[in-house]
């Protein structure tokens, strides 16, 4: 059997879904999807919005910033694609971002593919599997999961530089090793931290009544 060769233009979309999910390469290349995916994203949005996504994020990750760089309708975009590799499914955008996009299909979520909701990385953030599909075995319910990565150890699998500073979540940016560890990626009960550690969000600002 013949596997295919990855081209370049998935070879590229790839690595810049790398950032966007917090999965390494291996993994995205794993769910046999990534070329399916970006079809799908490239229909979705259109090819030249898409490219214009594209050149905008590929500038960002370059630069090592993150979707704080982006447009509105660039973030909608990011936001929906990394949708796409942890469910499978293509959601719905918001209402602003469909209208800039001056999409001609209907503004709702769909499966891409029956085997998408399977290969959904939303799954192994916490070791599990989609039900109905990939059962773990019998008698895996006794083995202990497997400890979950150091901030050391995402840098690595990532392709990071030992400089990376990072911002989601916070006021000003650190470390990544200096990172909360509830804002780190994976369950939080495996790190301890109590629901009640975790701060609380923000409320909306009062509005300022005119006379």
């Amino acid at each position: 059997m013949t596997v295919p060769a990855v081209t370049k233009e998935v070879e590229e979309f790839v690595g810049l879904c790398v950032p966007l999910t917090g999965f390494p390469a291996f993994d995205l290349y794993a769910t046999g999807m990534a070329e399916r995916y970006l079809e799908t994203a490239r229909q979705q949005v259109g090819a030249a919005a898409f490219a214009e996504f594209w050149t905008a994020w590929t500038v960002a990750a370059s630069e090592c910033g993150g979707p704080k760089d982006l447009s509105p309708v660039h973030l909608e975009v990011a936001r929906a694609v990394t949708y796409m590799w942890l469910t499978g499914a293509w959601p719905r955008l918001a209402p602003a971002a469909h209208a800039a996009l001056r999409r001609q299909m209907a503004n709702e979520e769909f499966v891409v593919a029956p085997e998408a909701y399977v290969e959904g990385l939303v799954w192994r953030t916490f070791h599990g599997h989609p039900a109905g599909a990939k059962p773990p075995g019998f008698g895996t319910w006794a083995v202990r999961p497997p400890a979950q990565p150091t901030a050391d150890g995402l840098r690595q699998d990532l392709g990071l530089g030992e400089e990376l500073v990072c911002r989601t979540g916070l006021e000003s940016e650190v470390a990544l090793d200096a990172v909360p560890d509830h804002l780190l990626p994976g369950y939080r009960a495996w790190r301890q931290i109590p629901p009640s550690a975790v701060p609380t969000s923000a409320g909306p600002a009062a509005r300022e009544e005119h006379a």
